[in-house]
């Protein structure tokens, strides 16, 4: 069994999901993960993690194609092609599936997704809700704030000037501005225990990173969870790199980016150490 990767747009009818989920279940995959977004206009995405039979990959892959999915192998080798599948009837990928640069294909910058709640078991038993930051979030994320030390709070630099973005209402068009800039939240119970965002400069392929957990939260590991999905995010919005400044003596969020899995290059920039992590393509979150 290998597991794969789906993100695939659909129309927010009822009735959608089941039908893929019916086609999944036609070639032998069982779902072990799913995740629904808010898409452009009446839509949702959704992200499934799948186990397929190794002998029926191509059916996966015929189902992906059929739908306009998005498919990833991850296991560590290729994802499986539906040009074994028989007489599989299979349309071609949707003009938004076609990777960027291809002769004669106009793809714009894919945006991130707007919205994103689910809940995350820790290493230690505890459970967080992680989901992007909403309008109505500004009282309970000044109140987290509050319930930082102030060394957290200066190590962070999450509140230096410019690096909070506006939260967005959800289910508003997003604007190309929101796009720029991601926000998240971990809650434990009703009150946010660490949040997240990045800001990503004006060439489009550098998002500028800061990361803050309220200190009897630390070491849970929310701060890797955060960083590591701010990570997918970016890298499937077509950002190629992140970026993160430390001050100089703190190592939290260096080894916060270990245990995320990004490797980096640090630099000293005066007081403060400016760390770089290159992302690959199309970056997948474990299940």
């Amino acid at each position: 069994m290998a597991r794969h990767e789906l993100w695939v747009e659909l129309a927010d009818t009822p009735g959608n999901l089941a039908a893929l989920a019916g086609d999944l279940a036609a070639c032998g995959a069982n779902i072990v993960h799913l995740d629904v977004h808010a898409g452009p206009g009446d839509t949702v995405i959704d992200r499934l993690v799948v186990q397929v039979p190794d002998a029926r990959g191509h059916e996966l892959a015929a189902v992906a194609d059929r739908c306009g999915a998005t498919l990833r192998h991850l296991d560590g080798a290729d994802p499986p092609t539906a040009s074994t599948a028989g007489s599989a009837a299979v349309r071609p990928a949707p003009r938004h599936a076609l990777s960027p640069g291809a002769p004669g294909v106009d793809v714009p910058r894919r945006r991130p997704p707007m919205t994103l709640e689910r809940l995350v078991a820790l290493a230690d038993g505890g459970l967080v809700r992680l989901r992007h930051l909403s309008a109505g979030d500004r009282d309970g994320l000044m109140a987290h704030h509050g319930r930082c030390s102030e060394a957290t709070r200066r190590h962070s630099r999450f509140l230096a000037p410019g690096a909070l973005p506006s939260p967005t209402v959800v289910g508003d068009v997003p604007t190309d501005d929101d796009c720029r800039r991601v926000a998240l939240a971990a809650l434990v119970g009703g009150d946010i225990a660490g949040v997240a965002r990045y800001q990503v400069d004006q060439a489009g392929t550098v998002a500028h990173v800061a990361v803050i957990v309220e200190d009897r939260h630390q070491r849970r590991g929310i701060g890797t969870l955060l960083v590591n999905e701010l990570a997918v995010l970016a890298s499937n919005a077509d950002v190629r790199r992140l970026r993160a400044v430390a001050p100089t003596g703190g190592d939290g969020l260096l080894r916060t980016l270990r245990r995320a899995g990004l490797g980096f290059t640090a630099r000293r920039d005066g007081d403060a150490v400016v760390l770089d992590c290159g992302l690959p393509h199309g970056l997948s979150a474990s299940a």
